[in-house]
Order: structure tokens, then C-alpha cells, then sequence
């Protein structure tokens, strides 16, 4: 699909210190951990995230130094996903996130502008801009893409829930960050963001849950969230450890794991997680 939210890429709608959460926040998911997933691949989200770093670790190419958008893809895009992937796998997998970043140093790419938010390292992202799919190289038969910002404003943004939610991390002032979390929440319709891209293409995207999950625990004062979005983020882990792209309002699973869903998803569960 193709929609103006993170970004324009086919299966994807490309998107500080933590906050504590409150008591019926942490008592939320404790029993969420607790509880089986209809059509859940794990019911441990400590696993899953596990899982799901395995995957991406997996997805690496050791002649490119860098992660497919998709495995058995001949797409890499360096940003969002190699840049995502980086970050994710700089914990459980430091040799393979140091390949990455200078795999992406090797290419001259270093930022998009936008992205960087969800890490505090976007410089004045807003107001959000469009962005250009644009082609690299070829090396042989792979292709390195990147997404480059351009000039142009975003118009009608607020009707994007991803847009809303990195603009409630990029926001400095609280009272604006919870309008745009609170802009983005009025979408969720107990399934899905069922925002202006989610109307067009008939179905969910995957990466907005984890999305939501990262923006809730980071404004100020953070927000809790209901049990199914988190439950529908755990179901969408297929068997390799990676997160499906897409979901129908039926909540069929639609399209096929890839690396920045994957990203997406650790990092929201990770931001649900409760402080140790």
C-alpha cells in the first residue's frame, strides 16, 4: 500500500529518559502477560521481543551489511528500516548494529528528518514534510533505497494517527503533545487506527499499535492503553519472529513480516513493559 503517513514504501505506511507508569497501568500489563492471545504466536512479551530481534538478526546480509526490507527481498532501504534496525538490534546484537550504521555511513546517508523522533535525534521535525522514495544504487540485482525529506509541507497531517502520535513525541510542550495524542486516540476504534490511510487502503497497519504504545509511555504524564490494542500487536507475530504488515477490519492477517513493522513493534512492547 501506499499512504502519507512515515512513509510512501509498499506493505508499510512509512513512520529521553522514560516516564514511570502508574500503578492500574502497570497492574494492566502484568495481567496481559498472563493471559493467553487468540491467535497470538506468544503470550510472553519478553519472548516475543526476543523473537523478534532473532528475526531481524536473521534478515541481515552479509555482503551488503544491511536488512532487506522483507526477507528474500531485493529492496533495502536505509531509512526507515536499516536505521530502525540499528537502533533495535544495538542491545542484543552490537556487532551486527555496528555493521549496519557503517553500511549506511558507506552510503553517505546519516538522516531523514522525521523517523529520529521516536530517539530524541530529529532536529525541528515539524511541521512534518514530504518525503522522496529515492534510489541509490544497484548492486547487482539489489537496489539501496532511502527516503529523503523535501521542501514541501504536509497537508492535512492531523488526519494521519502516526503523524499525530511522532508529533506528540516531537512536541515539547505537554499540553500540545496529549492534544496530538489525544487527536490520534479519537481513531483507534477498538481494532486499529482507523485513520485517513486506514479508510483509503481498507485495512490496519501493524506499526501504528507499536506506535501508540512508544507515545503512550513518553507524554507527560504518560497514558494507559486498553488490552486489546496490545493483544492485537501480539497476534500479529508470525512464527519466524517477525511482525506482519497489515490487518483487515476482521482482523485477518494481511501481507507478510518485514523489518520496520518488526522495529515497530519491539519498541512498543518494550515501552509497555514495566520500569524494573
Amino acid at each position: 500500500m501506499i499512504c502519507a503517513g512515515l512513509g510512501g514504501k509498499i506493505g508499510s505506511c512509512l513512520l529521553s529518559t522514560p516516564l514511570k507508569h502508574n500503578l492500574a497501568h502497570y497492574g494492566m500489563i502484568l495481567a496481559f502477560f498472563a493471559l493467553p492471545l487468540k491467535g497470538a504466536r506468544a503470550a510472553d512479551p519478553p519472548k516475543a521481543i526476543q523473537d523478534g530481534r532473532s528475526f531481524l538478526a536473521a534478515s541481515y546480509d552479509p555482503e551488503l551489511h544491511l536488512l532487506p526490507e522483507y526477507r528474500d527481498a531485493k529492496v533495502y532501504w536505509l531509512f526507515h528500516d536499516n536505521y530502525l534496525a540499528a537502533k533495535v538490534l544495538a542491545r542484543s546484537h552490537p556487532a551486527l548494529s555496528e555493521q549496519i550504521k557503517a553500511a549506511m555511513d558507506r552510503e553517505g546517508i546519516s538522516k531523514s528528518g522525521k523517523i529520529e523522533i521516536l530517539f530524541g535525534e530529529a532536529k525541528n521535525p515539524l511541521p512534518f514534510r514530504q518525503y522522496a522514495l529515492v534510489e541509490l544504487r544497484r548492486a547487482g540485482n539489489k537496489i539501496i533505497r532511502t527516503e529523503k525529506v523535501t521542501s514541501k509541507i504536509v497537508a492535512d497531517w492531523e488526519k494521519y494517527a502516526d503523524l499525530l502520535l511522532l508529533a506528540s513525541l516531537a512536541e515539547t510542550n505537554n499540553a500540545l503533545a496529549h492534544a496530538h495524542w489525544d487527536a490520534a486516540w479519537k481513531m483507534w476504534d477498538g481494532q486499529g487506527f482507523l485513520d485517513a490511510a486506514a479508510k483509503h487502503d481498507k485495512h490496519y497497519a501493524t506499526y501504528k499499535l507499536g506506535l501508540a504504545l512508544i507515545a503512550a509511555r513518553r507524554v507527560s504524564p504518560p497514558v494507559n492503553t486498553p488490552r486489546e490494542l496490545l493483544e492485537r500487536l501480539m497476534a500479529m507475530q508470525n512464527d519466524a519472529g517477525g511482525w506482519i504488515t497489515d490487518y483487515d477490519f476482521a482482523g485477518h492477517r494481511m501481507g507478510q513480516a518485514n523489518v520496520e513493522t518488526t522495529c515497530f513493534a519491539i519498541l512498543g512492547l518494550e515501552a509497555a513493559l514495566p520500569d524494573k
